[in-house]
Order: C-alpha cells, then structure tokens, then sequence
C-alpha cells in the first residue's frame, strides 16, 4: 500500500533535483567555456587550409589552361 508522504520529504527531494540539475548545467557550461575556444581554432584552420587548398587547385587549373592555349588535346 502507498503510503502519504509528507510535504517536508518531497520538498527535499524537489531541493535535491534542483541541486543536481544546477550542478549539471553549471558543469556543462563551464566544459563548453574550456572546450569553445580550441574548436574554434580548429575550425577556422580547418577552413583556412581548405580555402588554401582551393586557391592552388584554381592557380594550378589556371596555369595548365595558360600552358596549354590553342594546343589541342593529344590523341592517346
């Protein structure tokens, strides 16, 4: 049979839920303060040599077109 509980049990544990879920908040907001910096250095590397990349991609497909002008393509 269920028993009542009475209201100074079910305020504690109210405190205690509320307790954890601030401590869980708290700690993943200061994880993501620590962690948001480093990803965002890497993501801007990681965009930054893939724009790096692209430019010598376009410079090298420029380049062969200069060297290759009005020559036609060779029969293999």
């Amino acid at each position: 049979m269920d028993q009542p509980r009475d209201a100074r049990s079910s305020g504690t544990l109210t405190l205690l839920r509320l307790w954890l879920i601030g401590s869980g908040v708290a700690l993943a907001s200061f994880l993501i303060w620590i962690i948001a910096p480093v990803l965002f250095l890497v993501l801007l590397l990681a965009a930054g040599l893939g724009l790096l990349s692209a430019l010598v991609v376009k410079l090298a497909r420029m380049l062969e077109r200069w060297k290759n002008a009005g020559v036609p393509p060779e029969d293999v």
